[in-house]
């Protein structure tokens, strides 16, 4: 019995030291983490807050722009310079760098050779056939056919006689669909949306065909790469559709002010080509070209299927920055 005593003694203590110097070494780590992050510098800026171990996992705050690095589920920590990368969730979307002469760099591309209905972005081809085609100073009157089309806001009605310039306002501006349809009524209807397809064919839109000049249709479908193209030549050689559509609102004489659908004019800076576009199918479209006094060229964005083309619009522009 004393042998176990004298034993045991010895023993107990030896555990009781070990122990307590697993607990002490323990305790020092975890103040050494609390050290190297706790005020810690990412990227230049300052970490607020604390942690308890060293594996990470990122999660966004959109709202006031910063990213959480969290450790362990425990207290966040807030690096108020790493951007948040917010997701475009639009059906199909990109964002081309173009000098238009065919050197392009993809910014952002998500499903870019999905073809879909583009809805009001068919207008933009509708001007050009008008613009190689009309008189802009001829007159013409809104019939019954171009009046039963479906009506912005403010928009022409039957009856109406003005210039192929002021339809071809109201039509870019305020996405008229009666002015479109009433410009290709001028030449035939039928005939107008054969020169629309025709001319795509011209310019390498493979896979793009119009049904109707007012892009109500669903068949009125396009891809993202090819209204990049489109829109490129516009830059290139209409340079009245890029007039026209970058205006915010215009007062047209015999008709009356005319406010432009896209939201974003005044708050994109350098807009030099724009058109909205919305049916049920399409869902809302966007096309936004804007001058890059950086490298003196252009920034085309393109958005198609969007619940919100507008926020969508904002954050594949803003995405150069987001991804630095």
């Amino acid at each position: 019995m004393n042998i176990k005593r004298i034993i045991a003694g010895p023993l107990l203590s030896v555990i009781f030291l070990i122990f307590f110097a697993y607990l002490i070494s323990n305790l020092q780590l975890v103040f050494d983490i609390g050290s190297k992050h706790i005020g810690a510098k990412v990227d230049g800026s300052e970490l607020l807050g604390s942690v308890s171990s060293g594996v990470q996992n990122v999660l966004p705050d959109v709202n006031n722009n910063t990213t959480f690095i969290i450790e362990n589920n425990v207290t966040p920590v807030i690096d108020r310079k790493i951007p948040v990368v917010a997701t475009i969730n639009a059906k199909s979307a990109i964002s081309v760098e173009s000098n238009l002469d065919g050197t392009n760099k993809i910014i952002f591309d998500k499903n870019s050779d999905a073809k879909l209905p583009i809805a009001s972005l068919t207008k933009l081809m509708t001007a050009a056939v008008v613009l190689d085609n009309y008189n802009l100073s001829d007159t013409w009157k809104v019939d019954k056919i171009a009046d039963s089309q479906a009506s912005m806001k403010q928009d022409v009605k039957l009856g109406d006689e003005m210039t192929v310039n002021s339809f071809l306002e109201i039509m870019l501006i305020e996405s008229s669909n009666k002015s479109a349809y009433t410009l290709s009524e001028i030449i035939g209807e039928p005939k107008f949306v054969e020169l629309m397809n025709q001319k795509a064919q011209s310019m390498g839109l493979e896979n793009t065909s119009f049904f109707d000049p007012t892009g109500l249709s669903s068949q009125d479908v396009s891809t993202a790469n090819d209204l990049v193209k489109l829109t490129e030549y516009i830059l290139k050689n209409y340079p009245k559709i890029s007039e026209i559509s970058q205006k915010k609102e215009l007062y047209i004489i015999g008709f009356g002010q005319v406010v432009n659908t896209d939201q974003l004019l005044g708050e994109i800076p350098e807009v030099v080509c724009s058109k909205t576009g919305f049916t049920t199918t399409a869902k809302g479209c966007l096309l936004l070209a804007v001058k890059n006094p950086k490298n003196n060229d252009y920034i085309i964005n393109v958005i198609l299927g969007a619940d919100d083309r507008f926020s969508e619009m904002k954050k594949l522009i803003n995405w150069p920055t987001t991804c630095k």
